[in-house]
């Protein structure tokens, strides 16, 4: 299986998640402006945005292919397949 966020979806995920950070953590006024200050630098169809929605889609999919890989016994050999 393979993920792919747009850029738009990879936006919106990280202001929904930079939003709940903001208002639900324990955190100082201090990392609440640099939450914000970083949300600034990152605006819809940035340089910036696309390289984070890179590093994303490769997160996500780094994590998919390990949770679905799993060792198995063939012929005496173990190897490691997806399920």
């Amino acid at each position: 299986m393979i993920v792919l966020l747009e850029e738009p979806e990879a936006w919106s995920l990280m202001m929904l998640v930079s939003a709940v950070a903001m208002d639900n953590a324990d955190i100082s006024n201090e990392a609440r402006e640099q939450i914000r200050h970083w949300r600034g630098e990152r605006p819809e169809s940035s340089p910036e945005m696309e390289k984070l929605t890179d590093a994303i889609n490769k997160a996500l999919n780094a994590r998919i292919d390990a949770k679905f890989m799993r060792r198995v016994k063939n012929r005496g050999w173990y190897e490691t397949v997806r399920k």
